[in-house]
């Protein structure tokens, strides 16, 4: 055996086990805290209410789960609560909203509320005041 061989010592095992512990600690923050949204999103796809299990028959999966593995939920929108809470609504207008991210070239949110804009004035309300745009009608206040 060589004199000159250097050997490891156990602070040497100890240095590299505090290390590795870092890395997977760090790991599991970013995984946990910054990437939560990517990571529920990921996990809306194996969720098995409503759906088939093992190929057999089942109902159909429902309008908001749909619309969330289309990804049609952001931070602001987060429609994961109403899955959550089995809100058996149709779910969003996604075709719309899709077909406004689409041609105006915008993100979810601004296209929902463009739609939403569009709707408000096809019912005779004027979106950045709410109030009614006929003018025969009668407001109180203001």
């Amino acid at each position: 055996m060589d004199d000159d061989a250097p050997t490891r010592t156990s602070t040497d095992y100890i240095f590299w086990a505090l290390i590795a512990m870092t890395v997977v600690a760090l790991w599991y923050f970013f995984g946990l805290f910054m990437g939560r949204s990517r990571l529920s999103m990921r996990l809306a796809r194996f969720r098995s209410r409503g759906r088939p299990i093992l190929g057999g028959s089942g109902d159909s999966i429902s309008g908001f789960e749909q619309d969330y593995a289309d990804g049609l939920s952001s931070h602001n929108f987060d429609i994961s609560v109403n899955i959550d809470d089995g809100d058996e609504r149709p779910g969003l207008d996604s075709d719309e909203v899709r077909h406004i991210m689409e041609t105006r070239g915008v993100s979810f949110d601004k296209a929902r509320l463009i739609r939403q804009q569009i709707v408000m004035r096809s019912n005779g309300i004027d979106p950045a005041t709410g109030l009614p745009l006929d003018p025969k009608a009668v407001t109180f206040g203001r």
